[in-house]
């Protein structure tokens, strides 16, 4: 008798824990997508559980905060690794790559949109800035072996994806074509001639 009292104890266990799981990812889907469509600022917890359908509460049980919910979408942010990229010419082929294969027309926001809603928000701007530096900008400085280049680069990725993403600019060939491949090469070729 103990031993089908054990298990369902132990599955009725597995059941909670499955459903936290499934309530924390529902919490952070929402959240990524209108935190990092809309800004920080821009969103209450309320609108982010009533997305999500669930209790509002569960948001400061499960992450303690709304900056904590915040914190927690951007763990899984795309990081540069200098250690598979030898110079910079592999660097310009890692990017291009990483463009033109990026899933694009989705509902939920890249990590660009990230940068873009929330760097200069007042409560997580730092937190964005951070990010960045750590996840890209160290790495290209790394490679590149200079800070202004690095700099330098990473403008110019961010600006094919606000060109091509957020003003939607006609003379930026389409994703799929080798139009706009050779476009964003240029552009991140430019940026590699730059001298300090």
């Amino acid at each position: 008798m103990s031993t089908r009292v054990d298990f369902l104890c132990m599955m009725a266990r597995f059941d909670a824990m499955s459903k936290a799981q499934d309530t924390k990812d529902r919490l952070l889907a929402e959240g990524r997508r209108l935190f990092w469509s809309r800004g920080y600022s821009n969103v209450s917890v309320r609108e982010i559980a009533r997305g999500a359908d669930i209790d509002v509460a569960l948001i400061s049980r499960y992450f303690g905060s709304k900056r904590g919910l915040f914190e927690a979408t951007m763990a899984d942010l795309p990081a540069l690794d200098p250690a598979g990229i030898g110079d910079s010419r592999a660097l310009v082929e890692t990017v291009v790559s990483l463009f033109v294969s990026a899933p694009r027309g989705g509902e939920m926001p890249s990590p660009t949109a990230l940068i873009l809603m929330n760097a200069g928000d007042p409560e997580v701007g730092d937190l964005v800035r951070d990010a960045y530096a750590t996840h890209w900008h160290k790495p290209l400085e790394t490679i590149l072996g200079d800070e202004g280049k690095a700099a330098l680069f990473g403008a110019a990725m961010l600006g094919m994806s606000v060109a091509e993403k957020t003003l939607r600019l006609p003379g930026i060939a389409a994703p799929d074509t080798p139009e706009y491949e050779a476009q964003l090469r240029a552009l991140l070729d430019i940026a590699l001639r730059y001298t300090p």
